[in-house]
């Protein structure tokens, strides 16, 4: 009887370490950073988004962008799409200082049923490490180490603080392991620093989905 219950201990504990073990890494080859120009159509809309969120450097998405809102009637989400969504309430006594607009837009990281969880900045999904350049934390355009190569430059005293400062609010995100409910999705803006999004007010309901984001407007045709 006691080897008997030896053996199931054993067993058990072989099993949590394996449990333990990450995966290969989850890449996303179809995803791309740059942003495309977008010839309008009927039903496509213009929303002008007013919060650098999605800013990588070039204040990217900042004003007139591309909406498609009838794209899901269609498609599937996909992890690495950009979305345009209504604002979820959140703890108001929490974040006392962040007054939303009613619509914004985020990139989903994950997807409903699958496992989310940061560890300093990284983004793992199923215990296996998102292998993108939306996988892990960004303060316009650069992260964690490329921040740190900023202050190998010998910045002056101002630009140090400002790099001191964001290199430490990266490194401090962190959340546990955390399954995205059914009906939900998961996203964060592409500059972690300056984003309010599923990391503050948790899961987004795909029910506040309300389109894809497409790119920018493309220039009218010259004469």
């Amino acid at each position: 009887m006691k080897k008997t219950i030896h053996c199931s201990l054993l067993f058990m504990l072989l099993l949590v370490g394996c449990n333990d073990k990450e995966g290969p890494p989850l890449k996303d080859e179809a995803t791309v950073p740059d942003i495309p120009a977008v010839d309008m159509k009927d039903g496509f809309i213009i929303y002008d988004h007013r919060y650098d969120n999605m800013d990588r450097g070039d204040h990217d998405f900042e004003g007139r962008t591309v909406i498609d809102p009838n794209y899901y009637e269609r498609h599937p989400l996909q992890r690495g799409e950009i979305i345009y969504f209504q604002n979820p309430d959140f703890d108001h006594k929490k974040y006392p200082r962040i007054t939303l607009e009613k619509m914004s837009i985020s990139r989903i990281v994950a997807l409903p049923g699958e496992t989310i969880e940061i560890k300093k900045g990284q983004i793992y999904v199923d215990r296996r490490r998102l292998d993108s350049f939306y996988g892990k934390a960004h303060r316009t355009g650069s992260d964690i180490e490329g921040l740190k190569k900023g202050l190998e430059q010998k910045p002056d005293d101002r630009m140090r603080q400002n790099l001191e400062h964001a290199i430490k609010d990266l490194e401090s995100n962190q959340l546990d392991a955390l399954r995205v409910p059914d009906g939900h999705v998961f996203v964060i803006g592409d500059d972690w620093f300056r984003s309010f999004d599923s990391r503050n007010f948790g899961p987004l309901p795909i029910d506040s989905i309300q389109g894809k984001v497409l790119g920018y407007p493309a220039p009218p045709p010259a004469k």
